[in-house]
């Protein structure tokens, strides 16, 4: 049920992306995020992604909570059909998003208790373990695998490693205590480990696929050059991943980076923002000449919130996802951008509906822009 690799750099991945990759004027492929999608199963979960696809995009992102497919350890992780493993939710959504004509990006992330010594969803993992359960996850999503009662699962090309192991809500720790009492940071390290054991692994599993990493959280600075932590649970930086990717010899296909500007998109001066993201171009062209970049979560709220003190009126949100849409169809290297999210929650207040469902103006600006990018998707 594998495919074998052949080379480090395989022919099909590099295609896709070339085929991925917008010609010029051609633009990104939009797409938005139901963050709600994992937690739900059979009718309830039907009807949610019926409530997706009513916002006419072609693509979306799902969170692959390995804690949660794994939470005991399997005695033959590679294999997707071990005991220990539990797809049904997301053999549900892989197969129900086929089904409407929606293109999926996968991350994984949330450490299982018994792959950290703390048992926290936010401990860096061994990277061994991670990387094995990333190759579980292409085999079963490669196109060649079957449910246990038959049905051949979809194929799933783009995964990306892990989300914003750069800041500690998802990835601890940051930095770590060094000589004379201060922090110095390790995060990048660590992530780095975790990538080059993931690339390996998913490339065994399904050598079409594209491996997209970095998965950036919106850090706001660019470099660590002589960073030292006051604590160690400070962001790091995008850039010091790209770096260590780099030494460690770490061959990505593209970098997934997060934006959640203040201010309007076209003006927003710190980095990560529409008018700093080229200055990523040189950094990641050191791990690969022309490098794509994939914006997985971008978004304005309309209220104030745990995560976004900043936060905008819903007509102000409507404008500036076309905005935000149009940057993306402008700015080189980007291939995809993906809204966060469909809807609201008390801790997150940028969807384009409300927590009661009722729409905000911000859903018509999607609906009149997602559907016309569809032909830039490709299979």
């Amino acid at each position: 049920m594998t495919r074998r690799v052949t080379g480090r750099w395989r022919t099909g991945a590099v295609c896709a992306l070339l085929a991925l990759a917008p010609a010029s004027g051609a633009g990104a492929v939009a797409g938005i995020q139901d963050d709600r999608l994992p937690n739900l199963s059979g009718a309830e979960l039907q009807e949610r992604l019926g409530l997706l696809a009513g916002t006419g995009t072609p693509l979306t992102r799902v969170d692959v909570l390995w804690r949660r497919v794994a939470p005991t350890r399997p005695t033959d992780p590679r294999n997707p059909d071990d005991p220990a493993y539990d797809w049904s939710v997301y053999d549900q959504i892989m197969l129900g998003l086929a089904a409407r004509g929606i293109r999926p990006i996968l991350d994984f992330y949330g450490t299982p208790p018994w792959a950290s010594t703390r048992g926290g969803t936010s401990a860096a993992p061994p990277p061994v373990h991670a990387g094995m359960f990333a190759g579980a996850l292409a085999r079963r999503y490669s196109g060649t695998w079957r449910t246990a009662g038959g049905v051949l699962l979809p194929e799933v090309r783009e995964i990306e490693l892990w989300n914003e192991p750069n800041i500690p809500l998802f990835w601890r720790p940051q930095c770590r205590s060094g000589p004379g009492r201060r922090y110095v940071p390790v995060a990048a390290t660590r992530y780095a480990a975790l990538a080059d054991a993931s690339v390996r692994e998913i490339r065994a599993a399904n050598q079409d696929a594209i491996v997209i990493g970095g998965v950036a959280g919106p850090s706001g600075n660019l470099d660590d050059r002589g960073k030292v932590c006051r604590t160690g649970s400070e962001s790091v930086s995008a850039g010091s991943i790209i770096a260590q990717l780099r030494r460690n010899g770490v061959r990505i296909d593209a970098w997934s980076q997060h934006l959640y500007p203040i201010g309007p998109p076209a003006r927003a001066v710190f980095f990560p923002g529409w008018p700093t993201l080229p200055r990523l171009a040189p950094m990641l062209d050191r791990l690969r000449p022309g490098m794509p970049v994939y914006v997985t979560e971008t978004g304005y709220h309309t209220s104030y919130n745990r995560y976004h003190r900043y936060f905008v009126t819903e007509a102000q949100q409507a404008r500036w996802l076309g905005e935000t849409f149009r940057l993306a169809d402008r700015t080189p290297r980007v291939v995809a951008t993906v809204w966060f999210n469909l809807q609201d929650n008390p801790r997150w207040t940028g969807g384009l509906l409300h927590a009661d469902l009722t729409r905000k103006p911000a859903w018509d600006t999607f609906q009149g822009i997602a559907p016309a990018t569809a032909t830039r998707t490709t299979s």
